[in-house]
């Protein structure tokens, strides 16, 4: 009986392991809520966007960085 104390914890570290140790994706993962948002922004006009409160210039910066973005805005 001692040997299933034993087998079973190793066996989920070495599973824990062999997952940690294969190669990721490089780069950031894409996410496609993100990218939906970046093309709907994208189509809006000047008016539309500035009826938001943004510009075209701070789509990056506000879909990159939401919280540093309002940060730097005034008000």
């Amino acid at each position: 009986m001692p040997h299933k104390t034993l087998v079973i914890p190793f066996a989920a570290l070495a599973r824990g392991l062999a997952q940690w140790l294969q190669p990721g994706p490089h780069g950031p993962v894409p996410d496609k809520g993100l990218q939906q948002s970046r093309a709907e922004l994208a189509q809006m006009s000047t008016r539309e966007l500035n009826d938001l409160g943004i510009s075209r210039g701070d789509i990056p910066a506000l879909l990159d960085d939401p919280v540093g973005w309002r940060r730097d805005r005034p008000g």
